[in-house]
């Protein structure tokens, strides 16, 4: 079982059952029947695992002479054991409870098997269902020296995968192949390498690829093949189709849907009949003919509309309806085409919610920016712009961060050029171009890093101003004192026109002549931050800035203090204020999330 060859487990966890079953008090017949359902989840056979582990739980219960040490440990396998299957099945709030319950066992018994499969599931439950990047390192760094302590080759492996995983999400796409890589050396259990190569496969994909993506599609099929695994094998050649239509090979991704139809025909599962109308989709929707085509989205509309047996799926088909759409557009300008988006974008948003996709649900806001550009709608679309960063950086989710960062600051440079268009009614069709909505939903497709440069801004200055407008601190970061008051006065008395029309609106940047402001309030006060250049970094030092300011107490009391009794302040009334601005600013010593 540790090795991870389940079919062995098996075979020999029955012969073990046979020879001892008459033996009612024997706590071996509650480990093996709890080996039986961890082996027979890990072979797809939910159902039997299920009452393998129910057996296992009756059996414990009605145990007598047995210690309360070996009582615990028994109780944690049955919860873990349960937890793989819960885990496959997507029941992920049972997979949290029953791991805190393991949490809580495993102190009394200190027993490092146990607590290596639980931090194992917690890693991956943090990683897949409730996604928190910190909390899914945090376990899954836990379990790493734990189970290189064990042997333990299957868990080294799939925590491997599940580190590799969390790096993927955050776009840090080396490490998530360093890691896939570490994983595929250690272990030669074949469910396991077929997680990894399919794993490979979308690395490769979001790197841009696609050759190397297909490889490590193909040698998923190849091992699928081997142990006749039929989800597998449908799920795999589905990717690898949808591979071979992005890459123009049309004619071999027809080959595979030949496969694929007749694996359907076999199987006759739902998974396999939506697998397979979504790739006669997506192959029908390369074909240049305006029937084909129409076939196209009717299969794509008729997935959606269906009830959700893959999120997946869904998703996918809506991306590709917003795809045909778009394109539509693009040959007609009609402008109802457009608004036929903003439905599925809704939808898209909804089942991307569900299923905790927050990387499709940041693009879709995005996209949906984008959107309300086109309709001269600045406000909307910088709410979004906001709405996609802010969702991006609660989930660790930094090079989409900064993707969308890049795009706010590329909208803010272009706000002139935009509010031109609208002024004087240019077509549609030219701003689509202009905001790049074909290249965002072949990216969405493709689920691929997008290349961008951003670079550290140059500091201007720093300013802290109270809730009635009055600068209570400022700290300029340029020699020249001109320059200072030209850009504080020219600053200040807009201030309250910025903070009513556009901090009010959910906006937190403007531009600012040449310069961009970045503004946030921390009650009772504004701070605003004026810079030249990129402004993904100077979002991370102001929201450090922020955090410092208000926990460390003598700033924060004589800030408090100051606004309080109409004084200003300047650097050297709190030296612990001044050490914190060249820290921050001027040294710029603190840690950044790179990119």
């Amino acid at each position: 079982m540790r090795l991870g060859n389940y079919p062995e487990t098996l075979k020999y966890a029955k012969k073990v059952y046979r020879a001892i079953r008459k033996e009612a008090s024997n706590p071996q017949m509650v480990e093996v029947l709890v080996m039986m359902g961890h082996a027979s989840c890990w072979l797809g056979n939910f159902e039997k695992a299920y009452q393998y582990l129910d057996e296992a739980e009756q059996k414990l219960n009605n145990l007598i002479d047995i210690s309360e040490k070996r009582r615990i440990l028994l109780e944690a396998m049955i919860y873990t054991g349960r937890n793989c299957c819960h885990m496959q099945k997507g029941k992920s709030d049972l997979v949290y409870k029953n791991a805190m319950k393991v949490l809580s066992l495993s102190e009394q018994i200190n027993d490092k098997f146990v607590l290596a499969q639980v931090y194992y599931q917690l890693g991956s439950f943090y990683t897949f269902n409730r996604i928190d990047i910190k909390l899914a390192l945090k376990y899954s760094y836990k379990c790493q020296p734990l189970v290189e302590e064990l042997g333990n080759i299957s868990l080294i492996a799939l925590n491997l995968v599940t580190i590799g995983c969390i790096y993927v999400m955050t776009g840090d796409l080396e490490k998530a192949l360093f890691y896939h890589e570490e994983a595929l050396k250690k272990t030669d259990i074949v469910m396991i390498k077929m997680a990894i190569f399919n794993n490979l496969s979308m690395i490769h994909t979001q790197k841009g690829e696609l050759e190397k993506a297909l490889k490590s599609l193909e040698k998923a099929f190849e091992l699928a093949n081997k142990v006749k695994a039929p989800y597998i094998l449908i799920n795999t050649l589905s990717s690898m189709i949808e591979v071979l239509v992005l890459t123009d090979k049309t004619d071999r991704a027809i080959e595979y849907l030949r496969s694929l139809n007749e694996l359907t025909q076999k199987e006759k599962t739902s998974f396999a009949e939506l697998s397979t109308h979504f790739c006669e989709g997506l192959i029908l929707k390369t074909k240049n003919r305006i029937q084909d085509r129409a076939k196209a989205q009717s299969i794509f509309e008729e997935i959606v509309q269906q009830d959700v047996i893959s999120g997946e799926f869904t998703m996918k088909a809506l991306i590709n309806l917003c795809d045909l759409l778009v394109e539509e557009f693009r040959l007609t300008s009609e402008l109802e085409i457009l608004e036929e988006l903003n439905p599925l974008l809704e939808k898209l948003i909804s089942i991307a919610e569900k299923f905790h996709s927050f990387w499709i649900l940041a693009e879709t806001y995005l996209l949906q920016a984008k959107l309300a550009l086109l309709k001269g709608d600045m406000k909307s679309a910088r709410k979004k712009l906001n709405e996609a960063q802010n969702m991006a950086e609660k989930y660790g989710l930094r090079l989409l961060a900064g993707k969308i960062s890049y795009e706010h600051d590329k909208l803010l440079k272009n706000l002139k050029t935009w509010e031109s268009f609208i002024e004087n009614n240019i077509p549609l069709k030219s701003r689509v171009d202009l905001a790049d909505l074909n290249i965002h939903i072949e990216n969405m497709l493709l689920n691929r890093k997008v290349d961008f440069e951003i670079h550290e801004e140059e500091p201007v200055i720093i300013l802290i101003i109270t809730e009635g407008g009055r600068p209570l601190f400022s700290h300029s970061f340029i020699k020249e004192n001109k320059f200072e008051t030209q850009v504080i006065s020219g600053f200040l008395t807009t201030v309250d026109y910025f903070i009513k029309e556009t901090f009010s609106q959910g906006l937190d940047r403007a531009v600012f002549g040449n310069y961009t402001l970045l503004m946030k309030y921390l009650q009772p006060f504004y701070i605003t931050y004026i810079f030249s250049g990129d402004s993904y970094y100077a979002h991370q030092k102001i929201k450090y800035f922020i955090d410092s300011i208000q926990h460390k107490k003598p700033i924060w009391q004589n800030l408090v203090k100051s606004n309080r009794i109409n004084k200003s302040i300047r650097t050297k009334d709190i030296p612990l204020l001044d050490s914190l601005i060249t820290e921050i600013f001027v040294e710029k010593s603190i840690a950044l999330k790179e990119l």
